[in-house]
């Protein structure tokens, strides 16, 4: 039992026959249709989307960039501010030691002007209690001179009691 080699050769996958060729020239076609009229808008719509990609990252950088500037003068706004109500605070703190020590000296001032007052009044009291004793002690002296001296006379003690009222 010998092979045959004419059917072998048909059966032989590595020699090329006609289904192979029509095979490749139906791919080669839908290769070709493909490449014609399904790449470019594929290409183009990965064009428009890289575009806009680029267009979006130059936006977002600009936007990266006004926002830094606008942090920044908030920033510096911030700063100031604080720095003004800083300023305005002091000036209230001075404003208010000046007046606390305005009404401290006015009420230095009152207090000063009550005791003088009060002294004044005191020193009224007592000059008029120390004329009303010199009064009651004046007759009361005189008569204790008299009877340490020895003089049991009404008439003079009476007569000087007089005196003593008169002169005051």
């Amino acid at each position: 039992m010998s092979p045959r080699t004419d059917v072998e050769a048909a059966g032989n996958f590595l020699v090329p026959n006609g289904t192979f060729f029509a095979e490749l020239l139906i791919f080669l076609v839908v290769l070709g249709v493909i490449w014609f009229f399904v790449v470019p808008p594929i290409r183009k719509v990965l064009a428009e989307r890289e575009a806009r990609v680029e267009v979006t990252t130059a936006t977002a950088k600009e936007a990266s960039e006004t926002f830094a500037e606008a942090e920044a003068r908030y920033e510096s706004a911030l700063e100031k501010a604080r720095t003004e109500a800083a300023d305005i605070r002091n000036q209230a703190r001075a404003q208010g030691r000046a007046i606390l020590e305005e009404m401290r000296g006015e009420a230095q001032k009152e207090a000063d002007q009550i005791v003088a007052e009060s002294t004044a009044q005191l020193r009224a009291e007592a000059d008029q209690v120390a004329a009303e004793l010199r009064e009651a002690v004046e007759p009361l002296a005189q008569d204790l001179a008299g009877r340490v001296l020895g003089g049991n006379d009404r008439a003079r003690t009476s007569a000087g009691r007089q005196r003593g009222r008169g002169s005051a």
